[in-house]
């Protein structure tokens, strides 16, 4: 075994043996620990017992989706609550485990199968991270330093405790990225078709970033982002240009069909329409602007800050006032250091062309998102702020990065940058204790 695959070993043991710890010492220390929010709990159930109880495909491939007071009474009763708003693919992981297991299996290995991609994921991003960083710091302090600042993220965290299928989808399109960047272009459009299932949405607005530099250059007389994101192979032919947008936004395609058979046929659906997720259908009390779309960078919403108890700040609660002004600052830290590694990462996009063909697709996927779907990113921070974490992690180390050069020697950087990432963790973990039953 050669030198090289013997640390890439040693940093992968790492990886498994942090996570499984910190997610140890969440389950023991954090208030909500590690396992499915009852609320979330329940709904992935109703969801994937509906499918069972009455055929996979019974429904176009819609389910429940929702939860219910009083669960005692049969399933194929929730006729009129089919949801078309997702289809069963991203619930295939638990259909799967409760076609063989049932409840309590699903209750049981659901969250464990999220944590695992959690974890793999942020493996992916730390040895993406140490190549395209190439620091003086030593490969393992680098990758372990962002693999926990990812980890130990609030928007991770959320995912623990309900995990979105923004978990799976990044995972995969990950993945896919990698292998388009290696010129690995079948296996890339088929990581990319599968992202796409677990969330077309997500898919879609990855696929339009392609479509754009593939539409966009034959108007503007720029062709210079056609060789940076696409590799050669998809630019001898037309038709071959489309393989890779048409390969993240089929699942589109396949998802609008599918809603157009079960809306003709079903005589009861339901659903949130394209305008209220933007925030402008008229009642729109959910929606908070591009500010509520940026409430993401505290890592929580600011309604924690805010106990059960009450509003007032009397002399009489001081433990609540206590609570209220040490929780904001909390949440202010976050977001000033959420800011400072988008700085971060600019530079590291900057700097690196090889991070901006991996990274660049899902940042304009993400930018759509906050610009666009404004309500959406306003009432389900829990869940499209997931790849903000990717952005935290590399854009703090790459800022560590940047800043080592001002230092006289290694053993000095390492002496600084150390406390700065164990303050870092901690003050994320602090934030992640405060997220609520609703996230």
């Amino acid at each position: 075994m050669d030198l090289i695959t013997r640390a890439l070993l040693t940093r992968v043991t790492a990886y498994f043996l942090i996570g499984a710890s910190y997610i140890y010492y969440l389950s023991i220390f954090a208030p909500l620990g590690v396992d499915w929010l009852d609320w979330h709990a329940q709904r992935i159930f109703n969801a994937v017992e509906y499918l069972r109880l009455n055929g996979y495909f019974s429904s176009f491939g819609f389910s429940i989706w929702s939860s219910c007071a009083d669960c005692s009474y049969q399933l194929p009763e929730w006729t009129d609550k089919i949801y078309l708003s997702a289809t069963v693919f991203p619930l295939s992981p638990y259909i799967l485990i409760n076609h063989f297991g049932g409840k309590e299996a699903l209750f049981f290995y659901g969250p464990l199968l999220v944590q695992m991609v959690i974890v793999m994921t942020g493996a992916l991003i730390a040895e993406i991270g140490v190549k395209l960083l190439k620091s003086s710091f030593p490969n393992f302090i680098v990758s372990i330093a962002i693999f926990i600042l990812f980890l130990s993220s609030p928007w991770v965290y959320k995912m623990l405790i309900a995990g979105w299928s923004e978990v799976f989808f990044i995972f995969f399109l990950l993945i896919g990225l990698l292998h388009l960047h290696f010129k690995k272009s079948n296996r890339a459009l088929l990581f990319f078709f599968l992202a796409g299932l677990f969330n077309y949405i997500w898919g879609t607005f990855v696929g339009i970033f392609y479509l754009a530099i593939l539409i966009l250059p034959n108007f503007i007389k720029n062709q210079s982002a056609l060789s940076l994101y696409l590799p050669s192979i998809f630019l001898g032919s037309k038709f071959k240009k489309l393989f890779v947008p048409l390969a993240l936004i089929s699942p589109l395609i396949l998802q609008s069909c599918l809603r157009f058979y079960a809306s003709i046929n079903l005589s009861a659906t339901s659903g949130s329409s394209m305008l209220e997720r933007l925030g402008v259908s008229g009642y729109d009390p959910h929606n908070g602007g591009i500010l509520g779309a940026l409430q993401f960078l505290a890592g929580n919403r600011v309604s924690t800050c805010i106990p059960n108890s009450g509003l007032a700040i009397i002399p009489e609660n001081l433990n609540n006032s206590i609570f209220i002004f040490n929780c904001s600052l909390s949440l202010l830290g976050m977001t000033i250091m959420s800011l400072l590694s988008i700085v971060g990462m600019s530079l590291l996009l900057n700097n690196n062309h090889n991070a901006r063909k991996i990274f660049v697709p899902i940042i304009f996927a993400f930018f759509i998102f906050i610009m666009v779907f404004q309500q959406a990113l306003s009432v389900h921070l829990m869940g499209f702020s997931y790849p903000f974490a990717i952005f935290f992690a590399l854009g703090i180390a790459s800022l560590i990065n940047s800043s080592s050069k001002y230092f006289s020697s290694l053993a000095l950087n390492i002496i600084f940058a150390a406390p700065l990432v164990v303050g870092l963790i901690l003050l994320s973990t602090r934030v992640s204790f405060l997220t609520g039953l609703n996230g």
